[in-house]
Parts: structure tokens; C-alpha cells; sequence
């Protein structure tokens, strides 16, 4: 009996120090969710940086249905294309609202690629800096080849495959 009492509680421990390391390796897996607060010359910078890959800019704000409704095709896309495009994700939400509806929405999209929250005096810099000929509609997505030309401008909810006959324009 005590050969049998034994063996359970070590079947116990073992079980419990099994689903503590398996808890522990996921945990360190799981990616952090950050807006970082940018301004125009960080955002820029942004711009300027060959990584030798394309970039897609994507202009979105939590309060905007269209821009909720592409999110998951721009998560998509960040995955699929990840060696060949950057994707960045620029937030005009309100900062008030960043822990309380930018962050949980990012985490509920499973978003891993770049997203900062754009603060501005004047809207126009960031306007003017993006493409001169934008009204400031959101969605917005910019996408520039690996030399950080502009080469498409999306304007309003696109889809998936719109996404991706931007970006092979760019790529290919």
C-alpha cells in the first residue's frame, strides 16, 4: 500500500513540475504588446531606416470600424511577409486611451509587428510627412520600396488581397 501511496504522490509532483515548466517556457514565448509614443522626427527616422526590406505604414485608430475590420489581414500579412516588408503600425488615438483600448486591442489581434501612438501639435506635419496629397483619412497605408520611395497609397478599408498586390508590387 505505502509502494502505491508513493508512486501516486510522485506521479503528482511530476505532474505539477511538468505543467510549471511547460507554463513557464510558453509565458517567455508569448510576445509583449507595446505602443511605443512617437513623434514626427521618430516616426521620420521610421521612414529613413533601410532594413534592405519593403515597409507598410498603416495609419489606424481603435475608434475606427474599417480600420478594426483590416486589422486582422494587416496581422496576416506582417506574418506571411515578414522577411520581405516591415509592417508599422501607427495609432492616432487618443494617449488617454492607449492602456485602456489601443493595448487590449492589439493583444486580442495577436498584433507582433511595430505599433506606436503618433503625438502631434500639428496634424498637418504628420499629414504633409506621409504623402502631401492625403486628406487624413483613416485607414491609411503607405508602402515604400527597400530604397524608402513611396511607391502605393491605400486609402479606406482594403483587403487582404489588396494588401498583397501592393506589397508584391514592391517586392517582386
Amino acid at each position: 500500500m505505502m509502494i502505491y501511496f508513493l508512486k501516486f504522490y510522485s506521479l503528482v509532483f511530476c505532474v505539477i513540475l511538468f505543467n510549471g515548466i511547460i507554463s513557464n517556457i510558453f509565458s517567455q514565448l508569448k510576445v509583449e504588446t507595446q505602443i511605443e509614443v512617437i513623434n514626427i522626427s521618430d516616426l521620420e527616422k521610421i521612414i529613413n531606416q533601410n532594413e534592405d526590406r519593403a515597409l507598410l505604414i498603416n495609419v489606424w485608430a481603435t475608434w475606427c470600424l474599417p480600420c478594426r475590420e483590416e486589422f486582422p489581414d494587416l496581422v496576416k500579412l506582417a506574418k506571411v511577409y515578414d522577411k520581405n516588408i516591415r509592417v508599422v503600425g501607427i495609432s492616432v488615438d487618443d494617449y488617454d486611451d492607449l492602456d485602456s483600448k489601443g493595448i487590449p486591442f492589439l493583444k486580442q489581434q495577436n498584433a507582433e509587428f511595430e505599433n506606436y501612438l503618433l503625438k502631434v501639435v500639428d496634424p498637418e506635419d504628420f499629414i504633409n510627412l506621409l504623402n502631401k496629397d492625403w486628406g487624413g483619412a483613416i485607414p491609411a497605408t503607405f508602402i515604400y520600396d527597400k530604397n524608402g520611395k513611396q511607391k502605393e497609397i491605400l486609402i479606406g478599408k482594403q483587403s487582404y488581397e489588396l494588401f498583397e498586390k501592393a506589397i508584391k508590387k514592391v517586392i517582386d
